[in-house]
């Protein structure tokens, strides 16, 4: 057996030597040298309380690359590689076993760019020797011929002439002769070492030279249109025309091409015709809601809208289907009537019968205007303390909104308001200024 290994080894070197000769430029081979750190990985201890421990060894021999293409490669390497393990019994080192290979692992190798590279595949171990170095005894019987391992790593500078590379081994296949009270074992090893490329590899290609430039093309008026391709090449212009100026009969700046009224000055916005304004308000028809009536622009060129023809506009005008005066926003004047007349029980709220007869004209007014709104105002002169005079000018308001109501005008169409004496419209210093300041007015609250 250790004869033909020994032969195999000796096939693929010179195997290496031949396919150096006859190989294309992108096959590559060369030499391999590494440090092993491993153990014998035990997966069964049994009854024996064994502790493996790591051991350094090495590895050296060949590999030959083939690539597949830019980024896929595959590489088998023949390697000599001493691998092996120590272990302890109870605490006790009772093994440092060491083993000779010959490894042959194949991988298929991922370029990922000109520096790194990734490699993976199975590795096939033949035995070539096995000593116990505690008693420099050789055990070769005690363990199998071959094994199979999977490893994989990764290299850097993988297309250079030195490759710096590290991988992990682990056996898959027991390693150990069957036997009634030895564990279960399995190579484990971390490998690190160096490659150095003797032939092959991508040569450096020199780029033929780049052809003449072509001499210059001639464009005799400088505006960027050779003559070849320019209708006027003595004379500037665009290549929207062929090289000549871009034709403009009205000097509007909008070319002929476009210009819907070539020989009358417009602007872009109507295609180079001018503004059409039908109704000569100003306002141009595209803009015109009402381009055969003048109008103004705040009404898109219609006339002002007055739909109650009281001279207010709809825009102003507080009740725009009621013709009203300007005074009240453009809703109906309040019926003018004595406020003074409004009188109520002395220091009480309560109407007299005279003052509601002076509501009369409100009802009617509220109920020719159904949309009109009214503030009651109630006022007091200043007799008294604030605080009392406020109190009853609301009270007074309310006795006056509520006596509408009672007559038939919705309560909603009514606020009673109450200013104290706040707000008096006579000097409260004579009898006769403080009884105009006692007074109920309404104001228009629309």
């Amino acid at each position: 057996m250790k004869k033909n290994i020994t032969l195999l080894f000796i096939s693929m070197c010179l195997s290496f030597c031949l396919l150096a000769q006859e190989t294309t430029n992108s096959v590559s081979g060369g030499l391999v040298g590494a440090a092993n750190y491993s153990r014998f990985k035990i997966t069964d201890r049994g009854s024996l309380p064994l502790e493996s421990k790591w051991k350094w060894g090495y590895a050296a021999g060949v590999f030959l690359n083939f690539p597949l293409g830019n980024v896929v490669s595959i590489e088998p390497q023949a390697l000599y590689s001493v691998v092996g393990s120590k272990a302890e019994l109870s605490g006790i080192e009772s093994l440092d076993q060491q083993l000779g290979y010959l490894s042959v692992p194949l991988f298929v190798k991922f370029h990922l760019g000109e520096y790194v590279a990734l490699a993976l595949g199975p590795q096939f171990d033949f035995k070539l020797s096995a000593k116990d170095k505690l008693t420099d005894v050789s055990n070769k019987d005690d363990f199998k011929s071959t094994s199979i391992a999977g490893t994989g790593g990764i290299e850097f500078f993988p297309r250079g002439r030195v490759t710096i590379y590290g991988r992990y081994i682990h056996g898959l296949t027991k390693i150990e002769e069957p036997s009634t009270t030895a564990p279960y074992l399995y190579n484990q090893a971390f490998q690190a070492g160096l490659k150095f490329k003797l032939f092959g590899g991508k040569k450096k290609v020199t780029p033929p030279p780049p052809p003449p430039p072509p001499p210059a093309p001639v464009d005799s008026d400088n505006d960027g249109i050779v003559d070849s391709l320019d209708k006027c090449p003595n004379q500037p212009g665009t290549a929207k025309y062929n090289g000549c100026p871009v034709p403009d009969s009205d000097g509007d700046g909008i070319n002929d091409e476009e210009d819907k009224c070539p020989n009358q000055a417009g602007i872009a916005r109507y295609n180079g015709c001018p503004i059409p304004d039908s109704d000569g308000d100003g306002i141009n028809d595209d803009l015109d809601k009402c381009p055969q009536e003048a109008g103004v622009a705040k009404y898109n060129g219609c006339p002002v809208p007055d739909s109650d023809k009281d001279g207010i506009p709809d825009s102003e005008d507080r009740c725009p289907s009621i013709a009203g005066v300007p005074e009240n926003g453009g809703c109906p004047a309040i019926p003018e009537f004595n406020a003074t007349n409004i009188q109520f029980v002395t220091g009480k709220s309560a109407l007299t019968a005279a003052s509601l007869r002076e509501l009369t004209e409100i009802v009617e007014y509220m109920n020719k205007y159904k949309e009109i709104k009214l503030e009651i105002a109630g006022h007091t002169d200043n007799v008294g303390k604030a605080a009392s005079n406020q109190v009853l000018s609301e009270k007074r308001a309310q006795a006056v909104k509520a006596a509408l109501v009672k007559r038939g005008i919705a309560s909603d169409r009514l606020t009673a308001v109450g200013y104290g004496m706040d707000q008096p419209i006579e000097d409260n210093t004579t009898a006769a200024g403080r009884a105009r300041n006692r007074r109920v007015e309404f104001k228009f609250n629309q």
